[in-house]
């Protein structure tokens, strides 16, 4: 097994298919914008707890302008991937500007970066 992904499963409540069918998704949506990273955050990040929905946040400058259709067709591919489960997909440029809301940066900071 990739050392990132062993070591990913041992910090986020994914199961391991669900990592690597995220990373082909975001391979594919994310191919225009070079600058982009995904984070997971929120409850899938805490070990001890159970379901919860997938929060992502994409940290991209060139994204930030494409930011409605990119969230929805990615919402949609990643629903018919996994299954009819509730995810919420946050775009930043960039998450330690002041003008970043607090629950940004706290995103960037107490989540995990899972992509690439």
């Amino acid at each position: 097994m990739h050392s990132k992904l062993a070591t990913l499963l041992k910090t986020v409540r994914l199961e391991q298919d669900t990592i690597e069918k995220l990373s082909r998704l975001f391979r594919e949506h994310l191919q225009d914008y070079p600058d982009a990273v995904v984070y997971l955050f929120g409850s899938r990040t805490d070990l001890r707890k159970k379901g919860g929905d997938l929060d992502l946040l994409i940290v991209s400058q060139r994204a930030i302008s494409h930011a409605y259709e990119l969230r929805k067709k990615l919402r949609m591919a990643i629903k018919e991937e996994l299954g009819d489960q509730r995810v919420d997909i946050l775009i930043s440029p960039d998450p330690h500007r002041n003008d970043q809301p607090a629950f940004i940066r706290l995103a960037v900071m107490e989540g995990v970066r899972i992509w690439p």
